[in-house]
């Protein structure tokens, strides 16, 4: 688990960034949060304390990311064991209701297998996407463009191959 915190899953090397995220790089405030990320865990870890002790520092900061951690982890462990699969990919992805309701909607990971690049993971009516409407929203606001949808036939012949 440290690779979390120490390793490259914290890695601000200005390199790095601009390989693999360019855009993000070349704004001025992304690159200050990715720089002092800590800086709010640690604000909020003294206010925490402040108003509870340790008892809130521990189910307000610790409990939340173990927390945080499982559910992100979830989607890459119970969604590749349990689940359907309605799109034929080349792994063992699946859609996990439980873990899409734990995940605001990433373990709809089978449709996200089948369509990586597509902003909603929830492509049917009852498979709800809770990050998919905050998109949405983000997008009605001006503050995110160029979103990425499935197309529709594309999405039937996926399903024609799972089937």
């Amino acid at each position: 688990v440290g690779w979390i915190v120490w390793g490259t899953a914290q890695d601000h090397d200005p390199k790095t960034l601009r390989s693999f995220v360019p855009d993000l790089y070349k704004d001025r405030g992304h690159r200050i949060i990715a720089r002092f990320y800590y800086v709010p865990i640690f604000v909020s870890a003294a206010l925490l304390f402040a108003i509870g002790g340790w008892t809130m520092v521990v189910w307000g900061v610790a409990a939340r990311v173990v927390l945080g951690w499982h559910t992100t982890w979830f989607v890459n462990s119970l969604s590749h064991i349990y689940g359907s699969r309605p799109h034929a990919t080349n792994d063992d992805s699946t859609n996990n209701w439980f873990v899409a309701l734990l995940t605001f909607g990433e373990g709809w990971h089978n449709n996200h297998h089948a369509f990586p690049t597509s902003a909603r993971h929830g492509l049917d009516w009852f498979q709800i996407d809770m990050n998919w409407i905050a998109i949405r929203l983000l997008e009605k606001l001006g503050w995110a463009s160029r979103i990425k949808l499935p197309e529709f036939d594309r999405t039937a012949a996926s399903l024609k191959k799972a089937a």
